[in-house]
């Protein structure tokens, strides 16, 4: 979905460490001690995995500063993190970035109650302005980059805030223009601060483009691994990166049903596409290998250090893993069920926006329940 007016699915960006091996229940290692002994202790039970409510108040609707567990959201979406682990949060019914730290959540840049698109300090009176803040990711330094859409379903741009809190918005080099999104609000930034967004041009609806940090628009041409023909995508939703600077894009079909992930290899603006599971012609809920697995409305990613990717499969109400050589299976969620039930896992999920993988955790935030919810440990 690309409209905000409804509460767009997202993309989600953003960037982590996991090591490991997950299969939704994690298993104790042991070993050792003689054959046949009758004193051997018995393995320590499987962690399972737990649904905690880490900021906001279910059900509540508000600006609310204050403990994780007294703040209070309308409409949170976009999550990063930063170097130090800090949260950052695309509130966007309130018009805010919002921040937890130690803890305590503040209002990092934006006025709660005031849309606009106003440059400027972030976090002062007379301010800048946020007309829709969607989606957030962040690179090396803790800069954060935020889709930012007004109401009229345009194409978002792109606002840049610094560690300092102040906003700026990009544009493009060689036009001095605001750079705008396809109406999506996918980002993503590699290591070297190159951010990727979806654009579209006059014959494609939306094309991955990078943007350099001097401003420079390329446009990253895309190729089937096998094959080598040029490939188009049909409906994207988000992006991630890994360490390697591989970019991982989700995509499905124009009713936003089914679902593809894709692996791209960057030689300079030439993208060379392997498909890692799914397909954008085939939806359902199946786990398994490559195309064998299926899903209904592939959004929001994260990404773990050794390669694994977590997927908002948005339609069927679950979160998906997908390892490095593709294959699937369910990590969080029942399929056809909805609904917020903290505690251990198997358990229904409710609409998820976006997905940050932070140290042993998976956090998602909650759009029914303007909340953001932590899943854990996933390692």
């Amino acid at each position: 979905m690309k409209l905000l007016s409804s509460i767009p699915r997202s993309s989600a960006v953003a960037k982590f460490v996991v090591i490991g091996c997950l299969a939704g229940l994690l298993g104790a290692c042991g070993g050792g001690g003689s054959q046949g002994s009758s004193n051997q202790p018995s393995p320590p039970p499987a962690t399972q995995p737990v649904v905690n409510i880490f900021a906001g108040v279910v059900g509540a609707t508000g600006a609310v500063n204050g403990t994780t567990g007294t703040a209070q959201f309308n409409a949170p979406q976009g999550l990063a993190t930063d170097a130090a682990g800090d949260v950052f949060i695309a509130d966007t019914a309130n018009y805010t970035i919002r921040k937890v730290s130690n803890g305590v959540v503040s209002t990092f840049a934006g006025t709660p109650g005031q849309a606009g698109s106003a440059d400027g300090p972030g976090n002062v009176a007379n301010g800048a302005l946020f007309a829709g803040p969607w989606m957030i990711a962040s690179d090396r330094a803790g800069n954060l980059y935020v889709t930012d859409q007004g109401s009229n379903g345009a194409g978002a741009v792109i606002r840049k805030i610094t560690p300092a809190a102040q906003v700026t918005t990009l544009t493009n080099a060689a036009t001095g223009t605001a750079i705008q999104t396809d109406g999506g609000g996918a980002i993503a930034v590699d290591s070297n601060s190159n951010v990727y967004v979806f654009t579209s041009t006059p014959t494609q609806p939306s094309v991955l483009e990078q943007i350099t940090p001097a401003g420079q628009v390329n446009l990253i041409s895309l190729t089937a691994m096998l094959g080598g023909a040029p490939m188009a995508l049909v409906n994207p939703q988000a992006i991630a990166i890994d360490s390697a600077n591989n970019i991982y894009v989700s995509d499905d079909d124009l009713n936003e049903d089914a679902g593809a992930l894709y692996k791209i290899t960057l030689t300079g603006t030439n993208g060379v596409v392997t498909t890692l599971a799914g397909s954008t012609a085939v939806s359902g809920a199946t786990d398994g290998p490559g195309n064998v697995a299926s899903f209904n409305g592939l959004d929001a990613l994260a990404l773990d250090g050794a390669g694994n990717v977590f997927a908002s499969d948005y339609n069927n109400g679950t979160i998906r893993e997908i390892s490095p050589a593709g294959v699937v299976s369910t990590l969080a969620g029942i399929p056809g069920q909805n609904g917020l039930v903290t505690g251990p896992l198997p358990a229904p999920l409710p609409d998820i926006g976006a997905l940050l993988l932070f140290g042993q955790s998976l956090y998602a935030s909650d759009l029914d329940d303007n909340v953001i919810l932590s899943i854990s440990p996933v390692q």
